[in-house]
């Protein structure tokens, strides 16, 4: 038998430390309805449910419809010219995540939303995009887009993934290395259903590949911010990098002292934890493959599948494998 109550942890754990929301994929901003309280909870038919939402801009709360938050969350979180069963995917991805904090929410006896079910900070939580700023992204394609996206959200509305009689948590990414990272690698615990898979088109995207450059004095001065004591020839500054099989950094030796992948990827602004460093002429080069935390599912990968004939039902059993899709 499965054990719930540590997978239930683990996950709430996972939910605080690291956000599932993908670096990039739309600018956040506030809604237009006027400030209210949270929502009580989801109802069967989330066609006619509500989420309240905080604006990361001003703080303000609003109570947006389901269908328009899960419309608003991909317009944020995947490029819209995406194949359109890669967005049903995220909307599914994007629903779930937001009805498992929710749970997580009624829960927990205090909360830093103030009456908000969810943020739309992409960093926090995951994004969102209102009616008139997706007008703005969009510009000229809006009608094509909103048309596209609205039909994606409508087709998986209510649509979640569970495991275990809980609702999954859908942690998600814009680009992997060609392998999804697994969650312990991320987070130091496993999950059933968030485990290394292979993601081989996102190698052909063609931001697969971010190279940063940083002389001996920035590096050491970002590696100190860090906490970790400079010394001896920059040549000698970085020792061993342990990497699991999709190349995702678990830790690197800097000056003596480990940092964890995800660690030295914040305290350099790294787009990826697969990354390698090089030194030479005192500058060192890291080198990222993916963008993103690398856990679930990958955007990219998701559209790769898409368009091979994959559908949205396909690509979430792919890189959520064991999980059920209920609804």
């Amino acid at each position: 038998m499965k054990n719930s109550l540590i997978l239930c942890l683990t996950i709430a754990v996972a939910m605080l430390v690291c956000p599932a929301a993908a670096l990039g994929g739309g600018k956040t901003a506030p809604t237009e309805d006027k400030p209210t309280e949270a929502v009580a909870e989801l109802q069967p038919d989330d066609a006619k449910g509500y989420i309240s939402v905080m604006a990361a801009s001003d703080k303000s709360v609003s109570k947006v419809k389901m269908r328009e938050y899960v419309l608003g969350s991909v317009a944020a979180e995947m490029p819209a010219n995406y194949h359109p069963e890669a967005l049903r995917a995220q909307a599914v991805a994007s629903y779930t995540y937001a009805k498992r904090l929710i749970e997580q929410n009624k829960k927990s006896k205090s909360s830093a939303l103030r009456g908000a079910d969810i943020t739309d900070d992409p960093g926090t939580h995951q994004g969102y995009l209102s009616k008139n700023a997706r007008k703005k992204l969009w510009g000229e394609n809006f009608e094509e887009y909103e048309r596209k996206l609205g039909e994606a959200a409508d087709e998986v509305l209510g649509i979640y993934l569970a495991y275990d009689g809980e609702t999954a948590l859908t942690a998600y990414h814009s680009i992997s290395s060609g392998r999804t990272a697994s969650a312990k690698t991320l987070w130091g615990s496993d999950i059933p259903y968030l485990i290394s898979v292979e993601s081989p088109g996102d190698r052909l995207s063609p931001d697969y590949i971010s190279e940063v450059k940083f002389t001996d004095d920035e590096f050491a001065a970002l590696a100190k911010a860090a906490g970790i004591d400079i010394s001896g020839e920059s040549g000698n500054w970085v020792g061993d990098i342990d990497s699991d099989d999709g190349g995702y950094v678990t830790s690197v030796e800097i000056c003596g002292r480990k940092l964890g992948g995800s660690e030295f990827r914040t305290a350099f602004s790294l787009k990826s934890t697969a990354f390698e460093i090089s030194h030479s002429g005192g500058e060192f080069t890291v080198t990222c493959k993916g963008h993103g935390h690398g856990v679930g599912m990958s955007q990219y990968g998701a559209d790769y599948m898409a368009r091979q004939g994959s559908s949205w039902r396909e690509i979430l059993a792919h890189y959520y494998p064991g999980a059920e899709i209920i609804g």
